[in-house]
């Protein structure tokens, strides 16, 4: 089966570097330059247009390529959609994030408050060894001004998709301070498990993206 891997925000192909799935082919996008005031349904189709629909796959999107990928999965029709650290609509959006909808705090982003920021980025992220807090500087580095700010935009617009996604797979870590687990339903929750959890505890996210690609249920609760 083909599994597209969509990343989070101001990420690329490179978060999903350690993961591991047999059997599969696995597909890690980049995302598109996209204009200026782009929803989350644009970027989706985008994406959507390069998806062989011919071929049997699934989605796997991890934070805001969650959100992406539950857009897409009105437009390929995948057997299976996997969401990890990501939210199913604003109601599962924290009270800090949702007061920041409308008021447009994408237009403070800049190279030099990134560079300034980049500790406590790292802290919400939950990068902690050498290795992980280099890949994200590194993501950090290279993603354009221009598109991240395009990106936080679209993502603090989004309602949630048209239409839920049927049989739909949510994995959370339950120290995510990124996405706080609090206002999270209906998610397999992940122990340990922060934002960059994809990567840092990619063993365990990848046997759980086995099983549901396997078709096997996660009930909601700890993994």
């Amino acid at each position: 089966m083909d599994v597209h891997l969509i990343p989070g925000l101001g990420t690329d192909h490179r978060l999903f570097g350690r993961i591991e799935l047999p059997g599969h082919r696995m597909i890690a996008r980049d995302w598109p330059t996209m204009p200026h005031g782009s929803t989350l349904a644009d970027y989706a189709s985008t994406l959507a247009a390069t998806v062989d629909r011919e071929r049997p796959h699934a989605l796997v999107g991890v934070s805001m390529g969650g959100m992406v990928a539950q857009e897409m999965a009105a437009l390929t029709g995948p057997r299976h959609v996997v969401i990890i650290s990501s939210w199913k609509g604003p109601h599962e959006m924290p009270t800090s994030i949702r007061m920041l909808r409308g008021t447009h705090p994408e237009r403070l982003i800049s190279r030099t408050l990134i560079q300034r920021a980049k500790p406590f980025l790292r802290w919400q992220m939950g990068a902690t060894t050498p290795e992980d807090i280099a890949l994200m500087d590194a993501l950090l580095d290279v993603h354009a001004v221009d598109q991240m700010q395009r990106q936080v935009d679209a993502v603090l617009r989004w309602n949630g998709p048209a239409k839920p996604v049927a049989g739909l797979v949510h994995l959370h870590g339950d120290r995510d301070h990124l996405m706080p687990l609090g206002p999270i339903r209906d998610a397999v929750v992940v122990k340990g498990g922060g934002h960059l959890m994809v990567h840092t505890l990619a063993p365990t996210i990848s046997a759980l993206l086995q099983r549901a690609l396997a078709g096997e249920p996660l009930s909601s609760g700890p993994a």
